[in-house]
């Protein structure tokens, strides 16, 4: 027999519940068994549930449903794309700045033309950096909305 527990109805009893009904909405009965540990685990899970059916519907839709193991599949994988990515720019943009120090130095000791570096090598490393800082912020509100699912 199942019984129902929930802190705002008291004990329900399926056997309670009339013939009708039961035949109409097509019940079918369960029994669980759990331990006190458990039982006090459903309790606290199912405080905003008015009783456990809903809950274990709940639980059961998302805990066992394939479509919800695969978008976890694909999460976990966006995940390590994400990593993966992020760690691609970081060495990009080090390796940007290194270019620009090496540039800044030849440009003082007269190895490079000042126009040059004025004109065609520090803007491009400047947008290059605009668009590093902007696809990491992209990331990063990406991260955010996948947090939230």
């Amino acid at each position: 027999m199942l019984e129902i527990f929930t802190s705002q109805l008291g004990k329900l009893n399926l056997r309670t519940m009339r013939k009708e009904d039961k035949v109409k909405y097509n019940y079918k009965r369960i029994e669980v068994y759990l331990t006190p540990k458990d039982a006090a685990l459903f309790e606290k899970k199912a405080v905003h549930y008015k009783n456990w059916g809903p809950f274990i519907r709940d639980a059961v839709k998302q805990f066992n449903d394939v479509g919800t193991h695969r978008k976890l599949e694909a999460l976990s994988e966006m995940v390590n794309l994400y990593k993966k990515h992020q760690d691609e720019l970081s060495w990009l943009g080090g390796n940007l700045n290194q270019t620009a120090k090496r540039a800044n130095e030849l440009a003082t000791r007269g190895e490079l033309s000042q126009s040059f570096y004025d004109d065609v090598l520090f803007p491009q490393v400047k947008e290059i950096q605009e668009l590093i800082h902007d696809i990491k912020e992209e990331q990063h509100q990406i991260a955010k909305k996948l947090i939230r699912l």
